[in-house]
């Protein structure tokens, strides 16, 4: 199980319930800093640099107020997602120009199968998907009724 994301990846230390930044790679380093502290990275200075060259290749927002950043490497030590929120919203590049107002990044250490990777990435992007979904994680009082959302959609 230790390169398999699995529903236990759903942490209440790594969720960061209103993001103060209003960059994207300030909410990126605020991301990377609450994995690091949470143990899912042997090398956060790495993790942030694979992120941002993630990004530079094109926005990881599908639309509609979400991002779901992600990285499989060898700097990450636990399949984890870290879940963050910004009631400001966050400008991401997204392709119908909104701002991001929550985050799941999902980290996979390198032994985790590439295509279980994408799958978990896909699940958690359609998780967020539905108004009534990002509705939910925005009202959200405690990080468990974010995770029970969110726990559907974890392989």
């Amino acid at each position: 199980m230790h390169g398999t994301l699995v529903p236990s990846a759903l942490d209440p230390s790594l969720f960061i319930p209103d993001l103060k930044c209003r960059r994207k790679d300030s909410a990126l380093a605020e991301l990377v800093a609450c994995a690091g502290r949470g143990g899912v990275l042997r090398h956060p200075e790495l993790a942030l640099e694979l992120l941002a060259a993630r990004e530079a290749l094109g926005s990881t927002s599908p639309g509609r107020g979400v991002a779901v950043p992600a990285i499989r490497s060898l700097a990450v030590q636990h399949g984890r997602v870290v879940v963050a929120r910004s009631r400001r919203g966050i400008e991401w590049g997204a392709p119908d120009e909104l701002p991001v107002h929550v985050i799941a990044l999902v980290c996979s250490p390198a032994e985790c199968p590439a295509s279980q990777h994408v799958e978990t990435v896909l699940r958690v992007a359609a998780a967020m998907k539905p108004q009534r979904a990002r509705a939910k994680l925005m009202e959200a009082e405690t990080f468990e009724a974010i995770a029970a959302l969110l726990r559907e959609a974890l392989p």
